[in-house]
């Protein structure tokens, strides 16, 4: 478990450094019906302790903006292409 931790820490130290994904994790996990404050998300991002439903919401929030901005550079290329 203690690796699984530093995965993350290590992730959200590769992020910008004013971002809302601690916001939007809160959020996909309320949508889930979990209910977590945005200080408990920050204490499993830099890695005090880990809790698994927080690492998953993290995670697939950090995956779906790193497609959401691979498309958005996509469609740019495309746009100055034409």
């Amino acid at each position: 478990m203690e690796h699984l931790a530093k995965i993350i820490s290590d992730l959200r130290a590769t992020l910008p450094k004013r971002n809302d994904y601690a916001r939007r994790t809160v959020e996909l996990l309320a949508a889930e019906g979990k209910n977590f404050s945005k200080q408990q998300v920050y204490n499993v991002l830099s890695g005090r302790y880990l809790n698994t439903d927080v690492a998953e919401a993290f995670i697939s929030v950090v995956e779906t903006e790193r497609k959401r901005i691979a498309a958005l550079g996509a469609r740019a290329t495309k746009a100055a292409a034409a």
